[in-house]
């Protein structure tokens, strides 16, 4: 995806569960030569169970993102807590996404 000449990328997050998240879900995007990290967080809560959720992360200006790693934090009365995805893909040692 591209905006005025920055590129990004969206992501789709889902709760498959039963019940609601306690707290907020922040996002950290980071390329594997570590030349760049864009963070973000959702709205408290979200997303809600049986529903899904897309969040837009804009990368710096003439980046090429190749090989980005994401992690996620559980943000509960201002103390963060590592998310562990549960996805079919394996995940890295230090438990994000590529």
């Amino acid at each position: 995806m591209d905006k005025k000449g920055y590129p990004g990328s969206v992501l789709g997050l889902v709760n498959d569960g039963v019940a609601g998240i306690p707290g907020t879900p922040r996002i950290r995007i980071i390329d594997s030569e570590n030349t760049f990290e864009v963070c973000g967080s959702l709205d408290p809560g979200y997303p809600v169970p049986g529903r899904d959720r897309q969040a837009i992360f804009m990368l710096p200006k003439g980046t090429l993102c190749r090989g980005p790693r994401i992690n996620a934090e559980l943000e509960v009365k201002e103390v963060r807590h590592p998310i562990k995805w549960a996805y079919s893909q394996k995940l890295n040692d230090d438990g994000s996404l590529t």
